[in-house]
């Protein structure tokens, strides 16, 4: 299966890690930190962990799944400073036409094979079975 062919919000050609940063629940903000995870698609994996390696702090990430206008790297608001120094460019977001927090990831997006080996596709029924229950929580 590619990656364009597999569509938004479904974490198929996703790699689930832990951050490498705690964190807190604003809902909960008298509760300890804790270890986070995040769904990182394979594609734009490498880039994240080498911002990661940088001290950057992300929010989130998309490769666009087939549409690279719509592949983002989201970063906390201190860190837009040090991507500009980077050299990213500002991923407008027409939801939010002021901020400058996501920018154009850096990878080539080619939307190849998302085949990792152990694919949640190989037994989708269960896939989407164990997805949809974990929405309802």
């Amino acid at each position: 299966m590619r990656c364009e062919d597999i569509g938004f919000q479904n974490y198929m050609c996703t790699y689930g890690i832990n951050l490498p940063w705690l964190v807190t629940d604003p809902t909960e903000p008298d509760k300890p930190p804790r270890i986070g995870g995040a769904s990182i698609d394979k594609c734009l994996l490498p880039e994240i962990l080498k911002l990661w390696e940088m001290g950057i702090k992300t929010t989130g990430c998309c490769c666009g799944h087939g549409h690279p206008d719509a592949a983002y790297i989201g970063v906390s608001p201190e860190y837009i400073p040090r991507m500009k120094e980077l050299g990213y460019e500002i991923r407008f977001n027409e939801c939010r036409p002021g901020d400058e927090d996501s920018f154009v990831p850096k990878t080539k997006l080619t939307y190849e094979s998302a085949d990792k080996g152990f694919n949640k596709w190989d037994d989708f029924e269960a896939w989407q079975y164990a997805l949809n229950e974990s929405k309802e929580k």
